[in-house]
């Protein structure tokens, strides 16, 4: 048992060198939100999560391979790159014979993430939180404007301040979290617009 938890946690380390490399070589310049950093910062927040939501040990590597290879589609494409995404970590983890049963858990959750997100279970549900996390940062703000930044380079979505303003309201306003944690912990810290 002890040397399956050992493989287990090298997989998931194997996996984010891969990813990390890729993003560093790959990722388009523009990606100043959807980055490695946002990635590390899910990596991280699935590893809270799913400590506090109770997760075996092989539901966290499920939700620990997701969080690496959800966003990596970014190399490729910036819409559907959920669907690039999901290819990337079922290529990478076919070649580490990784079990059918888990690789289609692991594509499951992240397929969830893509928006307006739509997890069925709980695994599922902890990587979505993870992902929407920093909107509980106390720095939201500074993430939203990379990201801002991000649509205008990549999409060509310009905003001004009050249309920007009005859709991150929107979107705070109808978010909710899945998790237990996410809405005791979470909720409570994010900015709520009909409040002010």
């Amino acid at each position: 048992m002890a040397k399956q938890v050992k493989k287990q946690k090298s997989l998931a380390q194997r996996a984010s060198r891969y990813i990390t490399r890729r993003l560093i070589r790959e990722l388009p310049h523009n990606r100043i939100f959807h980055n490695l950093h946002h990635t590390l910062t899910v990596l991280r927040g699935v590893k809270v999560i799913g400590k506090a939501e109770g997760l075996s040990r092989e539901e966290m590597q499920i939700v620990k391979l997701a969080a690496i290879f959800h966003d990596s589609g970014h190399v490729e494409c910036y819409k559907g790159h959920e669907a690039a995404s999901m290819r990337i970590a079922e290529e990478w983890l076919r070649k580490q014979d990784y079990p059918e049963d888990r690789l289609a858990r692991v594509l499951a959750c992240i397929e969830a993430t893509t928006m307006p997100q739509h997890p069925r279970n709980k695994v599922e549900e902890i990587l979505c939180d993870a992902d929407l996390r920093h909107l509980a940062f106390d720095m939201y703000s500074d993430y939203q404007e990379l990201l801002r930044v991000e649509w205008k380079l990549e999409l060509g979505i310009e905003m001004t301040d009050e249309e920007w303003e009005a859709a991150n309201n929107k979107f705070l306003t109808e978010h909710r979290y899945f998790t237990a944690y996410g809405r005791r912990e979470l909720e409570p810290d994010k900015p709520h617009p009909l409040l002010k």
